[in-house]
């Protein structure tokens, strides 16, 4: 079984659109769907993860952000890889803009070309996030955090964000972190100011 994972704010918000997308995947045998509410998305992602993997036949946990919507037929796509850490990507919403997948050089300019087929990478964001029950059976738990610190002179408070926590552990467990180029999502970004 796989199960579909969006972690949502403390009001339970979620884009339109991606509910939609998750409740059009879970009408497929085996696909279910769910969310958890936190301040964090990774306090989400890992509690959401936890919850789930209860259940002996969950075989994959495929996590969505609440404002992310992938293209028809993603799933199955990532599926087909057959890898244990596969994701698509998607433009990130940060002072520059880039796309949610990390190498040695930093995140990846949004100007940059894309690798084509199935790339590894160091880190990637934790969205369109298709990942096998064994990676979580090897890690310890949290396997999402944010890594806080004291703020720096250009304004971090943080020195690894939730997703590239998880990648970090995942390689050291002996992953690759693998995306699909050709998966290219829409990202909202709603955000209450």
């Amino acid at each position: 079984m796989i199960v579909i994972g969006v972690p949502v704010d403390k009001n339970f918000t979620i884009d339109v659109r991606t509910a939609a997308y998750c409740s059009a995947e879970a009408m497929h045998p085996n696909v279910k769907w769910g969310y958890a509410s936190s301040r964090e998305a990774g306090v989400g992602r890992s509690t959401f993860a936890y919850r789930a993997l209860k259940n002996p036949d969950v075989t994959h946990l495929y996590f969505m952000d609440s404002d992310v919507v992938p293209p028809e037929g993603t799933l199955s796509k990532l599926l087909d890889h057959d890898v244990p850490i596969v994701a698509g990507i998607y433009p990130m919403c940060t002072d520059m803009p880039c796309w949610s997948f990390k190498t040695t050089a930093g995140w990846e300019n949004k100007d940059l070309s894309l690798p084509k087929g199935l790339t590894e990478t160091t880190a990637i964001g934790g969205s369109t996030l298709l990942v096998k029950r064994e990676v979580f059976e090897k890690m310890e738990r949290p396997w999402f955090k944010i890594v806080y610190k004291a703020i720096d002179e250009e304004g971090r408070a943080y020195d690894e964000g939730e997703d590239e926590y998880f990648s970090r552990l995942a390689r050291e467990a002996g992953y690759k972190i693998m995306i699909d180029p050709t998966i290219i999502c829409t990202h909202y970004n709603k955000r209450a100011l």
